[in-house]
């Protein structure tokens, strides 16, 4: 199943262009709109641009509310998203699409994930906040590029989901020199704690982040290259990823307490 989500961001060439059809996703979330992200930036540094298509209704309005369409657009590439107009104010609930390119970039997703999951357990949502700050800053240390981030809380389900990526090297180009030899050993290596760097603060995001989730009854999933390993208390999956993604994708769900602003379904905020 992890895998099959991911599928949907198989970019394809066409005139020189990366094409993204997005049409074939029954589900729009953030792990999608920060990967779609991470496609428009890889394309603008190899001097190509992302033509973005494929979503209608709900979804289109959703990926338009949460700035993909103006992340796309700022890379040089185009899409078939609608305007909205007027926003209101939903930042106790969403993170919409922002770039991650320093470390303290990073504070707006924890201090979302902090506010949500204090109300269940405030040790468990500060130590949640330290590890996304550190998957924060090794994204800037690491990747060699920018990455993104995006966060939604879906009321119906009293679940917050939280990602982030980047196309950068990915984590068999930074775990290489500490042994790892494919991308299934380098996304397992990251997610017991291997840093390419050593010393404090270093390596500790990612086995944190999984143990804390874990601990609230989420899941964790990480994507980096052909491998896709989704975790939680009951263990790890691994997955194949046909044609691979370029850099890194995390992600990570779990129970939150409602937000002030609940609605029946994910696409209810589309537009507003």
């Amino acid at each position: 199943m992890s895998a099959s989500r991911l599928q949907s961001l198989a970019v394809r060439a066409a005139d020189g262009d990366y094409l993204l059809d997005l049409s074939g996703l029954s589900w729009l979330d953030p792990l999608h709109l920060v990967g779609a992200a991470s496609i428009a930036q890889l394309a603008a540094t190899r001097g190509s641009r992302l033509r973005l298509s494929g979503l209608r209704g709900n979804q289109a309005g959703y990926a338009s509310r949460m700035h993909l369409g103006a992340i796309v657009e700022h890379f040089g590439g185009s899409h078939d998203l609608p305007v909205n107009g007027r926003e209101l104010d939903r930042s106790d609930s969403l993170l919409e699409v922002t770039e991650l390119a320093t470390g303290g970039d990073v504070r707006q997703l924890s201090a979302l994930v902090y506010d949500r999951v204090s109300g269940h357990d405030a040790e468990i949502a500060r130590a949640l906040h330290t590890a996304l700050a550190e998957i924060g800053a090794n994204v800037c240390e690491h990747s060699g590029t920018v990455g993104f981030m995006a966060a939604q809380t879906l009321p119906s389900q009293a679940v917050l989901r939280f990602a982030v990526a980047d196309a950068g090297v990915g984590l068999l180009g930074t775990l290489a020199s500490q042994g790892a030899e494919d991308d299934r050993m380098a996304v397992t290596m990251a997610l017991s704690g291997t840093s390419r760097m050593t010393g404090p603060g270093h390596g500790t995001g990612l086995p944190t982040a999984l143990t804390v989730v874990s601990r609230l009854g989420g899941e964790v999933l990480l994507a980096s290259g052909s491998e896709v390993t989704t975790a939680n208390a009951r263990g790890r999956r691994h997955a194949e990823l046909a044609g691979g993604f370029v850099g890194t994708m995390f992600e990570g769900w779990v129970p939150v307490a409602r937000a002030r602003h609940s609605s029946p379904t994910l696409y209810d905020w589309a537009g507003k």
